[in-house]
């Protein structure tokens, strides 16, 4: 007799282990939550344990264990992962699941590390990866990243941000020679910091000033703006300071 695989759930998610490890969440999509789904809510990561699902604007379980491995196809088909990079989770809303990347991308948060990959880069079907462990006092510490501008521009969106973080600190590097160079963080149409030097191999500069009235990143997350009398030469290595969403 042959037997045929079935789907027993929107996404075909599996646990390779399981030992669960699930707390209460407030759904606040705009949608029902679907069972087996990957959410972030509340500041955690996780598939939803309901079997009716979350609904809308009411509280239920979703399972952060991990010391699991697990297997779903809720990817961004488009993306490419690779075995033992981080696997990056963006949040969906009203009218789509959130979905898995392999790559940074802006508002997108890490998860976890990719284990294995299904389909081709670009045209990926399923991804199977060892979530991070999560703990939510993590969240009101002060994290910092680096950003190397390889190459000066007018806009350079920062993917690792996303919407919510809140930015405390800015400073650079530079890494060449621009004549009146300058860098700052914008929140993509308003500055965030005052413009930092930028014109001096090994030089140092650091944020003066930060508005506190833009620096809660909106959706558009945080951009480095370059300046200079040749923006491309205005390069640098750029660390932020900021407290997690």
């Amino acid at each position: 007799m042959a037997f045929t695989q079935a789907a027993v759930n929107d996404y075909n998610f599996s646990e390779v282990t399981e030992s669960d490890k699930q707390i209460t969440v407030t759904n606040n999509l705009g949608r029902t939550a679907k069972y087996a789904e990957l959410v972030n809510l509340g500041g955690y990561f996780g598939e939803v344990r309901e079997f009716a699902g979350i609904a809308n604007a009411a509280t239920g379980k979703i399972n952060i264990n991990p010391d699991r491995t697990i297997r779903t196809q809720q990817v961004k088909a488009t993306t490419t992962f690779t075995v033992g990079s981080k696997v990056y989770f963006l949040s969906g809303g009203s009218s789509a699941a959130g979905e898995l990347y392999g790559v940074e991308t802006l508002n997108a948060i890490p998860v976890g590390v990719c284990l294995a990959e299904e389909g081709t880069g670009g045209a990926q079907t399923a991804v199977t990866f060892r979530p991070y462990t999560q703990n939510n006092a993590d969240r009101t510490e002060v994290k910092s990243i680096v950003y190397k501008v390889t190459t000066g521009a007018a806009a350079i969106v920062v993917p690792t941000l996303k919407q919510g973080d809140e930015i405390i600190g800015m400073s650079v590097i530079c890494t060449g020679t621009s004549t009146n160079g300058t860098m700052k963080l914008t929140d993509g149409t308003s500055d965030i910091t005052d413009a930092l030097t930028c014109a001096v191999d090994k030089a140092m500069d650091y944020a003066a000033t930060i508005d506190d009235a833009k620096s809660t990143l909106p959706a558009a997350g945080a951009t480095i703006v370059c300046a200079g009398d040749a923006v491309a030469s205005t390069k640098g290595i750029v660390k932020i300071d900021y407290i997690p969403a």
